[in-house]
Protein backbone atom coordinates (compact mmCIF):
# COMPACT_ATOMS: atom_id res chain seq x y z
CA UNK A 1 0.00 0.00 0.00
CA UNK A 2 1.14 3.58 -1.26
CA UNK A 3 2.50 5.72 2.01
CA UNK A 4 1.11 8.97 2.32
CA UNK A 5 3.24 12.19 3.92
CA UNK A 6 1.13 11.43 7.70
CA UNK A 7 2.99 7.64 7.53
CA UNK A 8 6.80 9.11 6.43
CA UNK A 9 6.19 11.08 9.44
CA UNK A 10 5.07 8.75 11.68
CA UNK A 11 8.30 6.18 10.88
CA UNK A 12 10.55 9.28 11.30
CA UNK A 13 8.93 10.19 14.49
CA UNK A 14 9.12 6.39 15.83
CA UNK A 15 12.95 6.38 14.59
CA UNK A 16 14.00 9.93 16.36
CA UNK A 17 12.33 8.91 19.41
CA UNK A 18 15.18 6.67 20.34
CA UNK A 19 17.46 9.93 21.00
CA UNK A 20 15.04 12.19 22.24
CA UNK A 21 11.59 13.15 23.09
CA UNK A 22 10.51 16.51 21.36
CA UNK A 23 7.16 16.55 23.44
CA UNK A 24 9.33 17.09 26.30
CA UNK A 25 11.78 19.79 25.32
CA UNK A 26 11.81 23.65 26.25
CA UNK A 27 11.91 26.12 23.09
CA UNK A 28 15.41 26.52 23.68
CA UNK A 29 16.23 22.75 23.54
CA UNK A 30 13.98 22.43 20.61
CA UNK A 31 16.35 25.66 18.59
CA UNK A 32 19.19 23.34 19.63
CA UNK A 33 18.14 19.88 18.17
CA UNK A 34 16.89 22.52 15.26
CA UNK A 35 20.55 23.40 14.66
CA UNK A 36 21.63 20.25 14.53
CA UNK A 37 19.09 18.74 11.87
CA UNK A 38 19.73 21.59 9.62
CA UNK A 39 23.82 21.29 10.04
CA UNK A 40 23.54 17.71 9.28
CA UNK A 41 20.96 18.33 6.15
CA UNK A 42 23.69 20.94 4.90
CA UNK A 43 26.31 17.83 5.26
CA UNK A 44 23.55 15.64 3.31
CA UNK A 45 22.86 18.10 0.56
CA UNK A 46 26.64 18.45 -0.32
CA UNK A 47 26.73 14.32 -0.63
CA UNK A 48 24.47 14.68 -2.89
CA UNK A 49 26.08 17.48 -5.01
CA UNK A 50 29.15 14.66 -4.97
CA UNK A 51 27.32 12.03 -6.54
CA UNK A 52 27.46 14.24 -9.93
CA UNK A 53 30.91 15.78 -11.89
CA UNK A 54 30.46 19.06 -10.94
CA UNK A 55 34.33 20.33 -10.42
CA UNK A 56 34.99 21.27 -14.04
CA UNK A 57 38.67 22.09 -13.35
CA UNK A 58 39.32 18.42 -12.66
CA UNK A 59 41.21 16.87 -15.50
CA UNK A 60 39.27 13.39 -14.97
CA UNK A 61 34.92 13.58 -14.87
CA UNK A 62 34.08 10.94 -12.26
CA UNK A 63 31.46 8.89 -13.21
CA UNK A 64 27.18 9.90 -11.74
CA UNK A 65 26.32 8.12 -8.47
CA UNK A 66 22.81 7.11 -9.24
CA UNK A 67 22.45 5.12 -6.08
CA UNK A 68 24.36 7.59 -3.82
CA UNK A 69 21.66 10.42 -5.81
CA UNK A 70 18.78 8.04 -4.39
CA UNK A 71 20.01 7.30 -0.74
CA UNK A 72 21.40 11.12 -0.13
CA UNK A 73 17.72 12.24 -1.72
CA UNK A 74 15.99 9.62 1.17
CA UNK A 75 18.45 10.90 3.59
CA UNK A 76 17.78 14.66 2.85
CA UNK A 77 13.83 14.26 3.13
CA UNK A 78 14.27 12.23 6.76
CA UNK A 79 15.66 15.29 7.98
CA UNK A 80 13.43 17.16 6.64
CA UNK A 81 10.56 15.28 8.08
CA UNK A 82 12.61 15.33 11.43
CA UNK A 83 12.24 18.84 11.48
CA UNK A 84 8.34 19.47 10.96
CA UNK A 85 8.13 16.54 13.82
CA UNK A 86 10.34 18.39 15.76
CA UNK A 87 8.18 21.55 15.83
CA UNK A 88 4.52 19.51 15.54
CA UNK A 89 3.53 19.92 12.08
CA UNK A 90 1.28 17.34 11.04
CA UNK A 91 0.93 15.71 7.22
CA UNK A 92 -2.02 17.72 6.53
CA UNK A 93 -0.23 20.89 7.32
CA UNK A 94 2.93 20.33 4.81
CA UNK A 95 0.63 19.04 2.30
CA UNK A 96 -1.75 22.11 2.82
CA UNK A 97 1.99 24.41 2.72
CA UNK A 98 3.09 22.58 -0.31
CA UNK A 99 -0.05 23.20 -2.52
CA UNK A 100 0.14 26.78 -1.49
CA UNK A 101 3.44 27.60 -2.03
CA UNK A 102 3.07 25.35 -5.46
CA UNK A 103 0.55 28.07 -6.28
CA UNK A 104 3.01 30.94 -5.75
CA UNK A 105 5.50 29.69 -7.64
CA UNK A 106 3.23 28.85 -10.37
CA UNK A 107 2.35 32.20 -10.06
CA UNK A 108 5.73 33.67 -10.14
CA UNK A 109 7.27 31.70 -13.03
CA UNK A 110 3.97 32.21 -15.48
CA UNK A 111 2.61 35.27 -14.28
CA UNK A 112 4.15 39.03 -13.79
CA UNK A 113 4.69 42.55 -14.53
CA UNK A 114 7.94 41.43 -16.41
CA UNK A 115 5.37 40.09 -19.28
CA UNK A 116 3.56 42.88 -19.41
CA UNK A 117 3.57 44.25 -23.26
CA UNK A 118 2.08 47.56 -23.29
CA UNK A 119 -1.59 46.15 -23.21
CA UNK A 120 -4.10 48.97 -21.06
CA UNK A 121 -4.10 48.09 -17.87
CA UNK A 122 -6.66 47.73 -14.90
CA UNK A 123 -5.74 47.64 -11.33
CA UNK A 124 -8.25 45.75 -8.79
CA UNK A 125 -8.36 45.16 -5.56
CA UNK A 126 -8.93 41.71 -3.92
CA UNK A 127 -10.83 41.62 -0.56
CA UNK A 128 -14.59 43.03 -1.28
CA UNK A 129 -14.36 43.60 -4.80
CA UNK A 130 -13.16 39.85 -6.27
CA UNK A 131 -13.55 37.89 -2.71
CA UNK A 132 -15.81 38.50 0.04
CA UNK A 133 -13.99 39.17 2.61
CA UNK A 134 -16.20 40.66 4.79
CA UNK A 135 -18.84 37.69 4.99
CA UNK A 136 -15.68 35.05 5.55
CA UNK A 137 -13.97 36.62 7.94
CA UNK A 138 -17.30 37.64 9.98
CA UNK A 139 -18.85 34.38 9.59
CA UNK A 140 -15.24 32.68 10.67
CA UNK A 141 -15.78 34.90 13.87
CA UNK A 142 -19.19 33.85 14.03
CA UNK A 143 -18.61 30.22 14.26
CA UNK A 144 -15.37 30.71 16.33
CA UNK A 145 -16.20 32.54 18.84
CA UNK A 146 -20.10 33.13 18.93
CA UNK A 147 -19.55 37.05 18.10
CA UNK A 148 -21.59 38.33 14.95
CA UNK A 149 -20.37 41.56 13.23
CA UNK A 150 -22.47 43.17 10.83
CA UNK A 151 -21.38 42.43 7.22
CA UNK A 152 -23.02 45.69 5.80
CA UNK A 153 -21.44 47.96 8.64
CA UNK A 154 -20.44 51.52 8.64
CA UNK A 155 -17.19 51.33 8.93
CA UNK A 156 -14.40 50.32 6.82
CA UNK A 157 -12.36 48.62 9.34
CA UNK A 158 -14.08 46.71 12.61
CA UNK A 159 -12.06 47.57 15.42
CA UNK A 160 -14.12 45.73 18.03
CA UNK A 161 -12.48 43.47 20.05
CA UNK A 162 -13.16 40.12 19.28
CA UNK A 163 -13.27 38.12 23.17
CA UNK A 164 -9.99 38.93 24.32
CA UNK A 165 -8.16 39.87 21.83
CA UNK A 166 -7.70 42.56 19.41
CA UNK A 167 -9.53 42.27 15.71
CA UNK A 168 -6.13 42.14 14.00
CA UNK A 169 -5.01 39.43 16.45
CA UNK A 170 -8.23 37.99 15.41
CA UNK A 171 -7.32 38.75 11.84
CA UNK A 172 -3.96 36.57 12.30
CA UNK A 173 -5.75 33.95 13.41
CA UNK A 174 -8.37 33.76 10.21
CA UNK A 175 -4.99 33.82 8.19
CA UNK A 176 -3.24 31.12 10.30
CA UNK A 177 -6.71 28.80 10.53
CA UNK A 178 -6.57 28.85 6.64
CA UNK A 179 -9.97 31.19 6.04
CA UNK A 180 -8.02 33.06 3.09
CA UNK A 181 -8.64 29.82 1.42
CA UNK A 182 -11.95 29.29 1.67
CA UNK A 183 -13.41 33.26 0.72
CA UNK A 184 -16.44 33.11 -1.08
CA UNK A 185 -16.04 34.64 -4.65
CA UNK A 186 -18.27 37.65 -6.75
CA UNK A 187 -18.84 36.05 -9.56
CA UNK A 188 -20.05 38.93 -11.07
CA UNK A 189 -16.51 40.24 -10.81
CA UNK A 190 -14.84 37.15 -11.65
CA UNK A 191 -16.58 37.13 -14.92
CA UNK A 192 -15.93 40.41 -15.65
CA UNK A 193 -12.31 39.88 -15.35
CA UNK A 194 -12.42 37.20 -17.49
CA UNK A 195 -14.16 39.09 -20.40
CA UNK A 196 -11.76 42.07 -19.88
CA UNK A 197 -8.65 39.72 -20.63
CA UNK A 198 -10.51 38.38 -23.49
CA UNK A 199 -10.86 42.50 -24.69
CA UNK A 200 -7.04 43.04 -24.45
CA UNK A 201 -6.88 43.95 -20.99
CA UNK A 202 -3.89 43.22 -18.93
CA UNK A 203 -5.36 42.67 -15.33
CA UNK A 204 -3.00 43.73 -12.46
CA UNK A 205 -4.84 42.21 -8.58
CA UNK A 206 -3.29 45.15 -5.99
CA UNK A 207 -4.06 43.95 -2.42
CA UNK A 208 -3.00 45.54 0.77
CA UNK A 209 -3.06 41.98 2.43
CA UNK A 210 -0.04 41.52 4.50
CA UNK A 211 2.84 39.85 2.09
CA UNK A 212 5.39 39.22 5.06
CA UNK A 213 2.63 36.66 6.41
CA UNK A 214 3.35 33.69 4.41
CA UNK A 215 0.68 31.77 5.12
CA UNK A 216 -1.26 35.05 3.60
CA UNK A 217 1.08 35.02 0.47
CA UNK A 218 0.99 31.76 -0.26
CA UNK A 219 -2.92 31.33 0.24
CA UNK A 220 -3.71 33.90 -1.95
CA UNK A 221 -1.70 32.89 -4.59
CA UNK A 222 -3.91 29.15 -4.15
CA UNK A 223 -7.13 30.93 -3.81
CA UNK A 224 -6.66 32.17 -6.74
CA UNK A 225 -5.73 29.44 -8.48
CA UNK A 226 -8.53 27.28 -7.17
CA UNK A 227 -11.26 29.53 -8.30
CA UNK A 228 -9.59 29.99 -11.83
CA UNK A 229 -9.66 34.25 -11.60
CA UNK A 230 -8.43 35.59 -14.95
CA UNK A 231 -5.37 37.87 -13.73
CA UNK A 232 -2.00 38.87 -15.17
CA UNK A 233 -0.05 40.02 -12.52
CA UNK A 234 -0.29 40.30 -8.38
CA UNK A 235 1.60 42.89 -6.01
CA UNK A 236 0.85 43.12 -2.09
CA UNK A 237 1.59 46.37 -0.51
CA UNK A 238 -0.69 48.94 1.72
CA UNK A 239 0.22 52.05 0.05
CA UNK A 240 -1.26 51.34 -3.17
CA UNK A 241 -0.61 54.45 -5.00
CA UNK A 242 2.92 54.47 -4.14
CA UNK A 243 3.78 51.11 -5.04
CA UNK A 244 2.39 52.32 -8.59
CA UNK A 245 4.39 55.60 -9.48
CA UNK A 246 7.67 53.48 -10.55
CA UNK A 247 5.89 50.97 -12.55
CA UNK A 248 6.32 51.06 -16.07
CA UNK A 249 2.81 50.16 -17.22
CA UNK A 250 2.11 53.16 -15.26
CA UNK A 251 5.11 56.27 -16.42
CA UNK A 252 3.75 55.28 -19.94
CA UNK A 253 -0.05 56.45 -18.85
CA UNK A 254 -1.30 53.02 -19.64
CA UNK A 255 -3.24 52.18 -16.70
CA UNK A 256 -7.19 53.04 -17.32
CA UNK A 257 -8.25 52.75 -13.76
CA UNK A 258 -8.46 51.13 -10.42
CA UNK A 259 -11.36 48.92 -8.84
CA UNK A 260 -11.17 49.11 -5.09
CA UNK A 261 -13.48 49.43 -2.53
CA UNK A 262 -11.35 50.97 0.67
CA UNK A 263 -11.81 54.89 1.50
CA UNK A 264 -8.31 55.47 1.71
CA UNK A 265 -6.99 53.87 -1.34
CA UNK A 266 -9.83 55.31 -3.44
CA UNK A 267 -9.17 59.01 -2.27
CA UNK A 268 -5.61 59.22 -2.97
CA UNK A 269 -6.16 57.00 -6.08
CA UNK A 270 -8.47 60.08 -6.88
CA UNK A 271 -6.76 63.13 -5.80
CA UNK A 272 -3.91 61.76 -8.25
CA UNK A 273 -6.22 61.99 -11.39
CA UNK A 274 -7.18 58.56 -11.54
CA UNK A 275 -10.19 57.00 -12.39
CA UNK A 276 -11.63 54.89 -9.47
CA UNK A 277 -14.71 52.29 -10.16
CA UNK A 278 -15.99 52.28 -6.57
CA UNK A 279 -18.32 49.18 -5.40
CA UNK A 280 -20.77 51.27 -3.69
CA UNK A 281 -20.67 50.02 0.18
CA UNK A 282 -22.20 51.57 3.16
CA UNK A 283 -18.29 52.23 4.44
CA UNK A 284 -17.39 54.14 1.47
CA UNK A 285 -19.78 56.18 0.89
CA UNK A 286 -17.85 59.27 1.85
CA UNK A 287 -15.81 58.93 -1.58
CA UNK A 288 -19.33 58.48 -4.11
CA UNK A 289 -18.56 62.07 -4.66
CA UNK A 290 -15.01 62.74 -5.56
CA UNK A 291 -14.19 63.76 -8.41
CA UNK A 292 -12.54 60.62 -10.47
CA UNK A 293 -14.80 57.85 -8.61
CA UNK A 294 -16.93 56.01 -10.69
CA UNK A 295 -19.59 54.08 -8.18
CA UNK A 296 -21.22 50.93 -9.59
CA UNK A 297 -23.87 48.18 -8.13
CA UNK A 298 -21.26 45.48 -6.66
CA UNK A 299 -23.52 42.77 -7.45
CA UNK A 300 -25.70 43.69 -10.62
CA UNK A 301 -23.52 45.94 -12.79
CA UNK A 302 -21.29 44.89 -15.28
CA UNK A 303 -17.14 46.10 -14.97
CA UNK A 304 -16.75 45.21 -18.14
CA UNK A 305 -19.19 47.65 -19.46
CA UNK A 306 -17.87 50.57 -17.01
CA UNK A 307 -14.59 50.13 -17.55
CA UNK A 308 -15.25 50.30 -21.65
CA UNK A 309 -17.39 53.63 -20.74
CA UNK A 310 -13.93 55.02 -19.25
CA UNK A 311 -11.91 53.91 -22.50
CA UNK A 312 -14.68 55.40 -24.71
CA UNK A 313 -14.95 58.58 -22.42
CA UNK A 314 -11.42 58.83 -22.46
CA UNK A 315 -11.33 58.70 -26.50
Amino acid sequence: MTKNTCDYLAIQHAFSKLFFDSESMSEKDLVARHQVFSLALHSEVSDLASAVHYKDHRPIQTETQRQKILYETVDIMRYCLAVLNLWGFTGEDYEDAFDSRDAFLWNRETRGLQNWAGQPVVVVDVDDVLAQFRLGFFGWIKEKFGIEFDVEGSSYYNSAPVRDISNEEAFMEFIKSGGIRSLPINDKIAKSLKMLKEKGFWIHLLTARPAENLKCLYDTCLWLSSNDIAYDSVAFSPEKYRWLLDKDFFKQGKMICAVDDAPKHIAEYAKQGLKVLVPKRSYNSEVWDLKNVITFDWWEDDLCKKVEEIVSDAD
